[in-house]
């Protein structure tokens, strides 16, 4: 078997730190949301809001780190033994989730900059969106949107992690390029 290229070890590290910070966000938020509509807004849905803002606007600002990563340092190539069509797939599914994983967070926090509700953990205030006004109605729309993008994220991350465990089990070299 051919040897298989790794992506260097400081993108490898940022993909697992977000890769754990988003499998966070994405209980905290349906549990989060599923208290805000029973209307239990006690310090534990505060908690939950407060920790779902800062993980969020983290991810966004690792995203802009990882992109330029992309941008500068070119990703490992694929083994020759992977179908073109499944190298496209993968392309395709990693570009995809890259999109809303810029998206999802920017229309949270335009989200909370129309609500407002900007204050996070410790009492951290997330700057507000430039150009985002006040505006509750506004607001709704956002992070109706933002939900949206959410589960779409979700769908496709549900996606990528089977076929990660795909490649692991196959031992086809491709999970390793990460590990």
């Amino acid at each position: 078997m051919e040897e298989i290229q790794k992506y260097p070890a400081g993108w490898r590290v940022l993909h697992w730190i977000m890769a754990v910070m988003v499998l966070a966000l994405i209980p905290i938020g349906v549990w989060m949301t599923a208290r805000g509509e029973a209307d239990l807004w006690d310090s534990l849905t505060d908690t939950l809001y407060s920790w779902h803002k800062l993980i969020g606007f983290t991810v966004l600002i690792l995203m802009v780190v990882r992109i330029g990563m992309k941008v500068f340092i070119k990703s490992p190539p694929y083994p020759d033994h992977l179908p073109r069509s499944l190298q496209l797939a993968a392309k395709s599914l990693h570009h995809l989730v890259y999109v809303l994983l810029v998206l999802t967070p920017l229309f949270g926090w335009a989200g909370v900059t129309a609500f407002p509700a900007l204050v996070t953990v410790g009492g951290y205030d997330l700057p507000a969106m430039p150009f985002v006004p006040v505006d509750r109605e506004l607001a709704g729309t956002l992070f109706d949107i933002h939900g949206l993008l959410a589960m779409g994220l979700a769908i496709l991350l549900v996606g990528h992690i089977g076929a990660a465990f795909r490649h692991m089990l196959r031992k086809d070299g491709i999970f390793k390029r990460m590990v």
